[in-house]
């Protein structure tokens, strides 16, 4: 007796361990109301998106019988969606990458929006070019929509320049002069250090590192026209981190952070320089308030007479719809349909959160954005829109090409990095290969050069 009272016991511990984070789909709490859950891990925008929904539950929510739960997770986010998904466990709504939508469709975790009600209406609203295929659209159909233009840019500590005399005609602009004025601000005596990576969240690999860079190379690793894999064209890049690395320029155990611990560092003030997105604004101005001077400057180039390519900038997807969505179908796509209204848009534009992808958004807006550093990542003219790659359907030997530029800063190689590039544009050419007839879904003839 007292044995099956204990096995009683554990089994509603184990309940009540398992339900804040779960739930149950669509639960309905109370009084008719459904509560329609929605995932990320976008935390920079948190407390105007806290307000936005707190507003909708106390208004149309509470009109129509609708109780958003917003969660936003942190950097083991992807891992717990994922086991999410699988188990059955997933969210109405959760926002997924590109490498989780392919994967998410293709098991059955994901409903596109033209089975959801008023679907079709959303997809009218983009042109036809707005969707591409690998990024949006899957197998036809469409699962996701593009909400935000993601800028690239090098961050300064301009406290650090100026203490170390470095005046904005001498701001670096290429690899080399980022080497020399990361060497130059270097001071461990003082915790002062040039420059800062981190190389636990992949990611920064290609948001840090090979997407900015891309004005360098023309593509961000592959190229779309030739259906070949280029990695090793951001050789001077990699090189440079690589050098800094050797030099003692780059902060200290790096190789144990990740993107959230790379930018808190880089906010305590000690830190000269740390590549930048656009979605940084909100991260240093209000998830880790910077407490030094801090401004976006261009990416640097491979050097004078190298060519320079448009700025290339990542069409940035919102949120995606789980098949636990189908469950209160209407309900659930009221909730998308606010999450990606151009009213919610042009309030996160104002706060100098996003790059609106939708120029209806901006044109809401009652403000020029004020926020810090927002005015230099938006302002990039004539920006080409990153094309997909095959680089997450690819069955390559080996490490991933993130996995390998993380091993080259971690100086894990005897191999010049030179020669691991080569090594993995190989490897990944020849996975290409054996794709057949399926790499062509990813083919783009575009000039991305700068007239």
């Amino acid at each position: 007796m007292k044995s099956r009272l204990l096995a009683i016991m554990l089994g509603w511990v184990f309940v009540l361990a398992v339900t804040p984070v779960f739930g149950g789909a669509g639960r309905d709490r109370s009084g008719g109301v459904t509560t329609i859950r929605v995932w990320t891990d976008n935390a920079s925008d948190k407390a105007l998106r806290d307000q936005q929904v707190a507003r909708f539950n106390e208004g149309v929510g509470k009109e129509k019988g609708i109780q958003i739960e917003y969660t936003v997770y942190g950097a083991n986010y992807h891992e717990l969606i994922r086991n999410a998904t699988m188990s059955g466990n997933a969210p109405e709504i959760f926002r997924s990458t590109g490498e989780d939508i392919q994967r998410f469709q293709g098991a059955g975790y994901l409903v596109s929006l033209e089975e959801m009600p008023g679907g079709q209406e959303m997809i009218a609203r983009y042109n036809p070019g707005d969707l591409m295929k690998n990024s949006q659209v899957f197998d036809g159909k469409v699962y996701t929509f593009p909400y935000s233009m993601t800028t690239f840019k090098l961050i300064i500590n301009k406290d650090m320049f100026d203490a170390a005399g470095i005046t904005p005609d001498k701001y670096p602009k290429t690899w080399a002069e980022v080497r020399a004025v990361a060497k130059q601000l270097t001071d461990p005596a003082k915790g002062q250090y040039g420059y800062i990576t981190g190389l636990q969240s992949p990611w920064v690999m290609r948001s840090y590192l090979t997407m900015p860079n891309a004005i360098n190379t023309g593509n961000t690793g592959f190229d779309n026209e030739n259906l070949r894999f280029q990695f090793s064209a951001n050789r001077i890049a990699v090189e440079a981190v690589h050098g800094m690395v050797i030099d003692g320029s780059v902060f200290p155990g790096f190789e144990g952070l990740d993107a959230d611990m790379m930018r808190a560092r880089f906010a305590e003030g000690n830190i000269g320089m740390i590549p930048g997105a656009s979605f940084d604004c909100g991260v240093y101005n209000t998830q880790f308030p910077a407490k030094c001077d801090w401004l976006p400057i261009d990416p640097p180039t491979n050097g004078p007479g190298a060519p320079r390519y448009r700025d290339f900038v990542d069409a940035s997807n919102l949120l995606t719809m789980g098949v636990a969505a189908k469950k209160n179908p209407e309900k659930a796509m009221e909730v998308f349909q606010f999450f990606y209204s151009d009213e919610n848009l042009a309030e996160l534009y104002e706060a100098g959160l996003y790059v609106p992808f939708r120029q209806e958004a901006v044109g809401l807006a009652r403000n020029e954005p004020a926020a810090k550093g927002f005015k230099e990542f938006a302002g990039v003219p004539n920006p080409a829109i990153s094309p997909a790659s095959p680089e997450n359907i690819v069955q390559v030997e080996g490490l991933t090409y993130r996995e390998t530029l993380q091993r080259i800063l971690a100086k894990g190689y005897s191999e010049t990095p030179a020669q691991v590039l080569e090594d993995l544009d190989k490897r990944y050419n020849d996975a290409v290969a054996k794709l057949g007839g399926q790499a062509e879904d990813y083919r783009m003839t575009a000039d991305f050069t700068r007239k």
